[in-house]
This record gives C-alpha cells, sequence and structure tokens, in this order.
C-alpha cells in the first residue's frame, strides 16, 4: 500500500490536470490489484470525466468506493475481479488519497492558469500602449491564448464595412484553413455571437447548426469550441474563437470551462480596445479627436511624425520628455532639433524602413533646452495599416529606472572600496606597530641628543598615521542594516582627517567646527558617510587650483535637530542653475569628473531619515555653502537595536 500511495504523489507532482491525473492513477491503482477492472467517475469544481484501467474479462468479486467533500467533488470508483484478499477499507483509503491529490493538483493548475493570465495581460497592456500595427497585436494574442487555454487552433473574426458579413483574419494553428474566410452575420455560429454579444461554448461545434461555413473548412477532428465577442464602446465588431481538435486514436478533448471562458472574455476585452484605438486613428476628423484625447491621457510619451521626423502631433507626456510648454513649440519642428538622439545612428536612419511595415526599436537620448537629459527605450512603428503614411514614435522614460542602477552601482562601488581601504588600514597597522616600537627603544638606548629627538618626531609621525588609519578603518566598516545612532562630529572629523592630508599637496585647507551638542543622529551610517564624502569632493572639485582656497564643516545643535554645513571658497553656483541641481544626472562637471547623481544621492538618503538639504544663498567663505539637517537621535534608553 505504501508503494501505491508514492506513486499517486510521484504521478500528482507531475501533473498539469487533474484528468492527466486520474489516467495515470487509475492505471497504478489496477496494478495494484492485480490488473483488476478500475472504473472511477470524478466530478470536480472545473473538471468532471471518467477513465478506466485493467482487464475487462476478469472473474472475481467487485468492489466500491466512493469520495466525496463538501465543496461538491465527488469520486465513484468500482474496481470488478478484484483480489479476495483486498479489504474494501484498502480502497476506499487509496480513492481518499487519490482524491485528494486530484484536488491539490486542480488548485494548482488554477493558480498557474492565474499567473500566465496575469503576466500575459500586463504583456498585452504594454504592447497596446505602444500601438503596435493590428495585425501582429492579434496574432500575437492569439498565439498566447492558445497556450493559456490548451487550444491547437485560434481565429479572429470582425465585422466589415458592410456591416452583414464577417472576415476572419488571422487565423492560427489548426484554424489556419479558415484565414480570409468571410461568413454571413446572420448565417454563422460566429455571426450569433456577434450579434447577440452572448460567449458560445459548446462540446463539438460540429453539431452547431450554423457553424456550417468554419466546420467545412477545418479538420475532421474539431470538436470543442469558445467563441467570445469583441466589444468595443458602441458594441460587439467581432468574435475571437479558440478550437480544440481530436487527434487519430486519442480520446477526445475536453470542453472548455467557465474559468477558461472568464480568461478569453478578459483577452477579449483588451483586444476590442486595441482595435478601437486603431480605428480611431483611421477615422474620420471626429474619431480622429476622440483618438486624440485617448493619446493625450495616456502616460507613455508618444509623437506623431512625418517621414522626415518633423513632428506633427505629440500628447502631454512628449511635452515633459521633450521639456516644451505648448505643443505649438513642438509641432513642426525636427525630433533632432527638439533633442532626440537614438544610440549609434542618426534619425534619418531610425525613420528609413519604417514605411515597409518594419517596426524600430532602440535606447534614445533626449537633452532638453535647459540641459536635463532623458534617457528612454524608444519603438517607431508605421500608420501604414490605417492609411496614413505617418510614424508613430512612443517612449518610454527609463531615466528614474537607470538612475537606480547607477546609484546601486555607486553604492557598490562604495562598499568595495571600503572592504580593500579596510584591508589595506590593517595590513598598514602591524608595521607601524613595529616602526613605533622600534622609534621608541631608540630614543630609550640612545644618549645622543640629534637620535632622541629624531626618534621622538618617528613616534610623533607614526601616532598620527595610525589615527588616520582608524579614521579610514571607521569610514569602511560594514553597511548598517538598520537605523543606529551615529556620532555625527566623529563621522566629519574622520572625513576631514582623510581629505586634508590628501588636500594639503594641493595647497587646500580643511576647517571644522564642531559643537559638542550636536553629538548623536539617527540613521544608517555609511549612507551618511556618502553625504559627507559626496559634499566634500563637490567643494574640493570647486576650489581646487584657486587661492586661498579652504573648505570648512561644521555641526550645530538647534533643539531637536542637527545641523551639517560644508562651505567652500570656490566660485559658488550658478543663479540659473541652482534650481536643478538635487536632478538626477544634472552636473556641470565634464563626463569623466561626475555622473550627477552625488547631490541626487544626498537627498535621498537625507529625506529618509526625516531631514533635508538645501543650498543657502549666501556664504561667509563666498563660495557654495550647503546645509543638511538631520533629526537628533534619542536617548539611548530609547533606541532598540
Amino acid at each position: 500500500m505504501r508503494d501505491v500511495l508514492q506513486a499517486l504523489l510521484r504521478e500528482a507532482s507531475d501533473a498539469k490536470r487533474s484528468a492527466d491525473f486520474w489516467n495515470a492513477a487509475a492505471g497504478i491503482l489496477s496494478g495494484w490489484a492485480g490488473g483488476a477492472r478500475l472504473s472511477i467517475r470524478y466530478q470536480g469544481i472545473n473538471e468532471a470525466g471518467s477513465v478506466t484501467a485493467g482487464a475487462d474479462d476478469r472473474g472475481g468479486r467487485s468492489l466500491n468506493a466512493t469520495w466525496h467533500d463538501p465543496e461538491g467533488r465527488r469520486v465513484e470508483a468500482t474496481l470488478a475481479g478484484a483480489p479476495p484478499a483486498l479489504p474494501t477499507s484498502e480502497l476506499e483509503a487509496a480513492i481518499e488519497f487519490a482524491s485528494r491529490l486530484a484536488v491539490m493538483v486542480g488548485r494548482r493548475a488554477a493558480l498557474e492558469r492565474e499567473r500566465r493570465l496575469g503576466s500575459f495581460v500586463v504583456e498585452l497592456a504594454r504592447w497596446l500602449l505602444a500601438a503596435p500595427e493590428t495585425q501582429l497585436l492579434l496574432r500575437y494574442t492569439l498565439q498566447s491564448l492558445m497556450e493559456l487555454v490548451d487550444a491547437q487552433g485560434a481565429f479572429v473574426a470582425l465585422k466589415q464595412p458592410d456591416g452583414e458579413n464577417l472576415r476572419l483574419s488571422p487565423a492560427l494553428g489548426g484554424a489556419a484553413p479558415v484565414e480570409g474566410l468571410i461568413i454571413g452575420l446572420d448565417s454563422s455560429a460566429t455571426g450569433r455571437v456577434v450579434r447577440t454579444g452572448e460567449a458560445l461554448m459548446t462540446a463539438d461545434l460540429r453539431a452547431e447548426q450554423d457553424a456550417s461555413p468554419i466546420v467545412t473548412r477545418l479538420t475532421e477532428g474539431v470538436r470543442a469550441a469558445l467563441i467570445a465577442p469583441l466589444r468595443l464602446s458602441h458594441g460587439p465588431v467581432g468574435a475571437v474563437g479558440l478550437v480544440r481538435i481530436q487527434v487519430a486514436d486519442a480520446p477526445a478533448p475536453p470542453p472548455f470551462t467557465l474559468h477558461e471562458l472568464h480568461y478569453v472574455s478578459a483577452v477579449a476585452a483588451h483586444i476590442a480596445g486595441g482595435i478601437e484605438l486603431s480605428e480611431a486613428v483611421a477615422a474620420t476628423r471626429a474619431a480622429a479627436d476622440r483618438a486624440r484625447a485617448m493619446v493625450d491621457a495616456s502616460p507613455l510619451p508618444m509623437a506623431l511624425v512625418d517621414t522626415a521626423g518633423t513632428v506633427r502631433q505629440l500628447n502631454g507626456a512628449a511635452m515633459q520628455v521633450f521639456g516644451v510648454a505648448s505643443k505649438d513649440a513642438a509641432v513642426g519642428r525636427h525630433l533632432e532639433k527638439l533633442g532626440l538622439s537614438p544610440s549609434g545612428l542618426t534619425v534619418r536612419l531610425m525613420l528609413t524602413g519604417r514605411q515597409e511595415g518594419q517596426p524600430w526599436h532602440g535606447r534614445v537620448l533626449v537633452t532638453q533646452s535647459g540641459g536635463d537629459r532623458r534617457i528612454c527605450d524608444c519603438t517607431v512603428t508605421d500608420l501604414r495599416g490605417l492609411g496614413s503614411q505617418d510614424l508613430l514614435v512612443a517612449l518610454y522614460d527609463r531615466t528614474d529606472e537607470l538612475r537606480a542602477q547607477r546609484e546601486l552601482i555607486a553604492r557598490e562601488k562604495l562598499a568595495t572600496v571600503g572592504e580593500i581601504a579596510s584591508g589595506v588600514a590593517h595590513e598598514v597597522n602591524n608595521p607601524l606597530a613595529a616602526i613605533r616600537m622600534e622609534a621608541e627603544m631608540l630614543g630609550r638606548s640612545t644618549q645622543d641628543a640629534e637620535a632622541s629627538t629624531a626618534a621622538a618626531t618617528i613616534v610623533r609621525e607614526v601616532d598620527r598615521a595610525a589615527r588616520i588609519v582608524r579614521s579610514l578603518l571607521r569610514l569602511a566598516r560594514r553597511a548598517d542594516t538598520t537605523p543606529v545612532r551615529i556620532q555625527l562630529n566623529e563621522l566629519v572629523r574622520d572625513v576631514a582627517e582623510i581629505r586634508q592630508r590628501v588636500l594639503r599637496a594641493d595647497n587646500i585647507e580643511v576647517r571644522t567646527r564642531m559643537d559638542q551638542g550636536a553629538e548623536a543622529v539617527l540613521g544608517l551610517g555609511q549612507e551618511l558617510q556618502q553625504v559627507v564624502i559626496n559634499l566634500v569632493t563637490n567643494a574640493e572639485h570647486a576650489v581646487r587650483g584657486r587661492p586661498n582656497a579652504v573648505i570648512e564643516l561644521a555641526t550645530e545643535a538647534r533643539r531637536d535637530w542637527v545641523r551639517l554645513t560644508v562651505e567652500d571658497s570656490g566660485p559658488g553656483v550658478p543663479q540659473d542653475v541652482r534650481s536643478r541641481i538635487f536632478d538626477p544626472f544634472f552636473t556641470t562637471k565634464s563626463p569623466d569628473e561626475g555622473s550627477g547623481l552625488g547631490l541626487s544621492i544626498c537627498q535621498r538618503v537625507v529625506a529618509e531619515v526625516g531631514g533635508r538639504i538645501w543650498l543657502e544663498d549666501s556664504s561667509t567663505l563666498g563660495g557654495a555653502k550647503f546645509v543638511v539637517e538631520l533629526p537628533a537621535a534619542p536617548a539611548r534608553d530609547d533606541v532598540i537595536g
């Protein structure tokens, strides 16, 4: 019995549908009963059927077993020619175990269908936003639908301009023979679905009296069918159909279920939306106005251009990407004049060939007149199917996503540098300790005043080097994962200690003014270190090469806040760029010197701990003065972790 249960469990793990599991389970249980004839009838929530296994001509006694649950599932089993030693209780136990496994298989299959439907609907929505060519969209949708509901053929039927006929196109898989077929709206099963707006489900399409126009074109194995209407705002304009085909010597395919009707109806609604968009673009001026309103409301930036790349129309989202205040400021201008430049080629090459129906996908950079840059994925498709020679340029703004990726890379680099610095610092400590010990021994053992002074100088300089190493170790410590108390004065001193040794060679003076009452803030230590380092680095770039160069770091306690200021004697920030210095990717440095992410990262880090950062209008040193205000840490008794 144990081996039988294990075999059933293995089949349940591999089965994709309840029907597949019951076919395998019948064979296992029949073999367990010595090859006796086993008949099983099962009724589930979404599936029902019967299976048999074993010999037909065996003699012997018959055993019956029944299982059911409160949700309406029921299984009945009859074992003919059972071995005399096999008790009914064991058969009942085996049937109950198999039934519960079948329920598990059915639930797992339902969850998988829901997951696939969700993924498909999201992908379909992206296609609709990008407005691809209608036939391409329909073919993609039908192919995905066939896989979703395990169908072997699919077609779309759309109303013709005469309002009396339907044209089937596209048609895929086993339904491919009906491609291009014209059927009457009043004399076909598909037409009935379009007329009434009610879906059709049948276990055998051949049994439908008005299905002959399609059945005569399909293979003899066509059986189950599901035809759902495509509804627009003004009523059904067509239908989407799926068929299951019986392969020779194989059992008849199962009929479609109500759950599968739900899936197909949901997808049909998305297909109808795409068709409505295409019709609106090709309709009269009034219909075009309605389509324009739909496009304007879309969050996806889109622009209509002629074959040369001159803008004819664009929506509000595209205005934001191009940085124009009104549509009139963009209409009539070339895409290049609006700052669009594709990666690796010209706009002319990007647009070439679109009239032949070949879409273009790639990465573009949009440089706005104010200097801001937006990085976008771009799709260029032709509107030839809509009776227009224009091209549709659809953009997907990736700037924020790439910003997050680059920020992550920057933080990973910072962590790597910290680990390297930590390793170097540990290695330096040992020779420093040896040098100090030798210098002390030399100072104690010599009677020469000059040698004694030299030894004291060595000890003093070694101690200074050790302080620098300790500062490096503190800055390179592993990043905190939860907010902790941070000694801000100590953090600022460490940064100043490290940088002033380097900057002294460039004649840059680093000053510090510490308020002893401004000790502790609450946050992630390594991220606040990055804020101080970024502000000091920006100040270094501003004052390098200038006479009397000074950088000053100061802390100050202000009730429940702690304030940090970083001030320099540089030229200051020009008035015309002050409003953009915290924007991602905005920088006045060359590409080799900065990415434009430093101040943006600082602003995010400070905001995450409830603080704020700003640029002061005036500075006592004459340059830029950045102020960081952070919440003071609560008393130690109030901090956990």
